[in-house]
């Protein structure tokens, strides 16, 4: 039985208004003029029949426009970027049905103290990040997505106790869409209801605070969802899809009085980060330091890019969760 079926929690889903009404206004407008062409053509052919070659121009306009139509139509349907990025990459021919799109969705907490960001090292790059890290499905799920989907691991990644059953796959385009809408549906995952898994690791198991000392309970608020366009990814040499849903951890006083004490103690194991160290990944022309020590997806959490988040809801409900 899979671990993570517990209680879904239900996002609401956010489509971008400003590039939404340009597709609806491309659409009605060519819509519009495609009747004009049509209703003249016909007036032509039933009236004037001696116009004939203006009506055959007629006809060869709307020939050429109707195309433009449909793909109008099509456009408006993708109301995510990300889709929309797909379909730019199909049509130039890029992406085929059988093109290998490598996927990594994941989660990300929001840890922030008196305006700094706490955030911990990856551990293949060193460079600090936000408390996280890939959602994992269960057996049955892996099952499903292989079977159905013909879904891979990430080869670029090596497979262990550690990684097993993380959502960082390998998916043919075809099957892209279909599953992004499972796995927003799918009860076999982690999911929003408890993510206490990467939060224990990274804080309990590396000492930096003790499950005795922070308490029995995590709560945290959604934020919303940060989902890159389709491209190319020069390091993992493959296109990607990105998405991390972004998570504020609710401290109660007591347990933002120990981060707070973390601040005057120098460890590797954390680092505090303003929102402006974070934009520029850590490097400061002013203190001469050039070398970057902020992972690049770090800026995602910082709370000025909330509203560029999708699915947000106006009022987020705050997650209790027990820790184990």
């Amino acid at each position: 039985m899979c671990c993570y079926r517990t209680r879904r929690y239900t996002y609401w889903k956010r489509i971008g208004g400003g590039s939404k009404v340009k597709k609806v206004a491309k659409l009605v407008g060519l819509s519009i003029i495609l009747l004009i062409l049509i209703f003249v053509s016909t007036l032509i052919d039933q009236k004037y029949l001696s116009f004939a070659v203006i009506n055959k121009v007629l006809t060869l306009f709307i020939g050429a426009w109707f195309p433009k139509l449909i793909r109008y139509s099509v456009d408006l349907v993708d109301n995510d970027n990300w889709k929309a990025s797909q379909r730019k990459l199909e049509r130039a021919g890029i992406l085929k049905k059988n093109t290998i799109i490598r996927i990594s969705f994941a989660y990300l907490f929001r840890i922030k103290v008196d305006g700094k960001y706490f955030l911990v090292p990856n551990t293949r790059s060193c460079k600090y990040q936000p408390v996280g890290g890939a959602y994992k499905f269960c057996n049955e799920e892996a099952q499903y997505l292989s079977s159905s989907m013909s879904i891979e691991n990430d080869d670029r990644v090596p497979v262990n106790k550690t990684t097993k059953n993380d959502y960082r796959l390998l998916v043919k385009d075809k099957y892209l869409r279909a599953f992004v809408k499972r796995f927003d549906i799918t009860e076999d995952r982690e999911n929003g209801s408890n993510l206490s898994r990467e939060f224990e690791e990274e804080i309990f198991s590396t000492g930096i605070l003790t499950k005795k000392s922070f308490g029995s309970h995590l709560s945290y608020k959604y934020c919303g969802r940060h989902m890159t366009d389709i491209q190319y990814g020069s390091i993992f040499e493959h296109y990607e899809l990105l998405l991390a849903d972004v998570f504020e951890v609710q401290l109660s006083e007591k347990q933002e009085e120990l981060f707070r004490n973390l601040m005057d103690k120098k460890s590797d194991k954390y680092y505090f980060a303003t929102s402006d160290e974070i934009k520029s990944f850590g490097v400061s022309t002013v203190t001469n330091k050039f070398t970057d020590n902020i992972a690049t997806h770090t800026p995602k959490i910082i709370t000025e890019n909330t509203e560029n988040l999708s699915k947000r809801e106006k009022t987020s409900p705050i997650i209790e969760i027990a820790l184990k």
